[in-house]
């Protein structure tokens, strides 16, 4: 059987049609978490996206995706990476060897 096709709701600025192919096993759950994946990729707040999954509290929300956020390390690391970017340096060049 060939995949589904799906007609997106709008339409490109080229004003073309595009269609989604989406395999039958693909369940309305299964998109629902691909959904909130994309929100927490793209930085979204928990907060945000609980009102957006439609769960009653934040804590249900972080309990069902918080491996899906960046931890500590993965976000400490980019602040230090980019205020370093920005700052000059503050010591002189070292000896040439």
């Amino acid at each position: 059987m060939p995949p589904q096709e799906v007609k997106r709701t709008g339409r490109p600025e080229g004003g073309e049609r595009v269609l989604w192919h989406v395999p039958d096993d693909v369940t309305m759950h299964d998109l629902r978490h691909f959904y909130a994946s994309v929100l927490i990729k793209h930085r979204e707040s928990v907060r945000t996206a609980q009102k957006r999954l439609g769960h009653a509290k934040p804590s249900i929300t972080l309990n069902t995706y918080t491996h899906l956020w960046p931890d500590e390390e993965d976000t400490t690391r980019a602040a230090i990476k980019a205020v370093f970017r920005i700052v000059p340096s503050m010591c002189p060049p070292g000896p040439k060897s």
